[in-house]
């Protein structure tokens, strides 16, 4: 996919960022049959784990032989490395916990607010209607939106149709007479 394209004179012109993307995608759907391979996200790092029992333990001392000091260098290095890995998972862990306590606290706190303007709705939706009910003449004490709703329990919901006027379609369960109506027919 190059970003030089062929023009009708023959001369090569330069395609622009959308050019190439629309010439990517027609290709992508000239073959719609053709399987695409998403490549996977980077893999995390791992590091084989440490050998049980070292063969020759040496260190980089004096006494040392000349041909052991990369064999001490090689050992250092991988036990570096490790020490490196174990902490950014540590420090990974820890941003992790960070995410998810923020997370938790800001969805604690939406909740809360939603709660609170909920509250403050059925407030104002109490206080207008203590007033269409003193309009009428009626007991004003006695208004809720339980009596609104046509149910005489005060915490009990009515399921709310769009349209008042369509009534609901009940489904009752399959009987054995069902199944004798449609073979004589």
């Amino acid at each position: 996919m190059d970003s030089v394209g062929s023009a009708a004179s023959g001369k090569k012109v330069k395609l622009s960022a959308h050019e190439r993307q629309a010439q990517a995608i027609s290709k992508l759907l000239a073959n719609p049959d053709k399987e695409i391979r998403i490549p996977d996200g980077p893999k995390e790092k791992s590091i084989r784990p440490p050998r049980d029992v070292m063969k020759n333990v040496t260190g980089s001392s004096a006494g040392a032989g000349s041909g052991e000091f990369h064999v001490y260098k090689q050992q250092r290095r991988r036990e570096y490395e490790r020490i490196q890995l174990m902490e950014e998972q540590n420090q990974k862990l820890k941003e992790k916990e960070e995410f998810d306590r923020k997370r938790a606290e800001v969805q604690h706190k939406d909740e809360a607010k939603t709660d609170k303007n909920r509250a403050k709705r059925e407030r104002k939706k109490l206080a207008a209607l203590k007033a269409q009910a003193a309009a009428k003449g009626k007991d004003a004490s006695k208004a809720s939106l339980a009596q609104k709703a046509g149910t005489g329990e005060p915490d009990a919901k009515k399921p709310r149709l769009h349209n008042e006027s369509v009534q609901r379609i009940e489904f009752k369960p399959k009987d054995e007479s069902d199944d004798d109506d449609q073979e004589q027919a």
